[in-house]
């Protein structure tokens, strides 16, 4: 993949990436995790894994950070969780322990809070990317996997500054590619031009969208062809690989509890 293909990466999936943290007073911020927007059957929400929304489930309110702003400021809101719904399917913290387990959630958000956060960004639907999937499936346009996340190593504490909560966190966007599959569970393998700039530890990253993106190769413009949201990051396995929850265990796993547990 060209280098310069990051730069028309990147907004893509910001519109749709978001990073959580918990806000602790008079002590640094953590980040819990990162997700992505989306929307199943009109349900709003955030998609992210089942051990992210295990720790912030029961907050009052986390801090929400935006990739979609400027380059030199994020956007930043808090918001509460107190109307919103999450649905887990299974939760887990380890590879080894998860390898059977769909880590993966859902936290519906209600009208008003997803028609703000459509006004700076965008939900994606999961209908919309199951029909671009499958007519994809047989392509054999080049293409890349890539994540976008943040990343706790590269963060520093969050403060407030006025009415407003400033993070000070880090984005990354992690390109490699899927080099296994087993059971619905995908390897995320990184490119060799991409390990310096890596963190050696990949927490907050947990949760984030992972997309395939397709894209047409010429000497002077690279250009994205398509994007399809493919899995959900679940753990590290080394510096090198991440494990991710794959698109089968979103459409059959997911979909399905959220459907059945989150009426309209």
């Amino acid at each position: 993949m060209p280098h310069d293909l990051s730069d028309a990466i990147l907004p893509h999936l910001a519109h749709y990436a978001v990073g959580m943290v918990l806000r602790e007073l008079g002590e640094e911020s953590r980040v819990l995790g990162s997700g992505t927007l989306v929307s199943i059957e009109g349900r709003r929400g955030i998609l992210t894994c089942g051990h992210v929304a295990e720790r912030y489930e029961r907050l009052p309110e986390i801090g929400l950070v935006r990739f979609a702003g400027t380059a030199t400021k994020r956007q930043q809101r808090i918001l509460s969780l107190g109307d919103t719904k999450t649905m887990i399917v299974q939760s887990s913290n380890s590879f080894e322990d998860g390898k059977e387990v769909l880590d993966l959630a859902f936290t519906a958000l209600p009208p008003e809070i997803a028609s703000s956060l459509e006004a700076q960004g965008l939900f994606l639907s999961l209908e919309t990317n199951r029909a671009k999937m499958e007519e994809w499936a047989s392509t054999r346009e080049k293409s890349i996997d890539a994540v976008l996340g943040l990343v706790e190593e590269f963060s520093t504490p969050s403060f407030k500054e006025g009415r407003e909560f400033i993070s000070p966190m880090r984005g990354v966007l992690h390109s490699g590619h899927v080099t296994a599959r087993e059971n619905g569970l995908l390897t995320l393998k990184a490119m060799e031009y991409n390990r310096p700039q890596l963190p050696k530890c990949f927490g907050g990253m947990s949760g984030g969208g992972l997309w395939r993106i397709y894209y047409d190769e010429s000497e002077d413009d690279p250009s994205i062809a398509a994007a399809m949201l493919c899995g959900v990051v679940s753990w590290q396995i080394d510096d090198t690989n991440l494990a991710c929850q794959g698109w089968d265990r979103i459409d059959q796993g997911l979909v399905p509890a959220v459907r059945q547990n989150l009426p309209l």
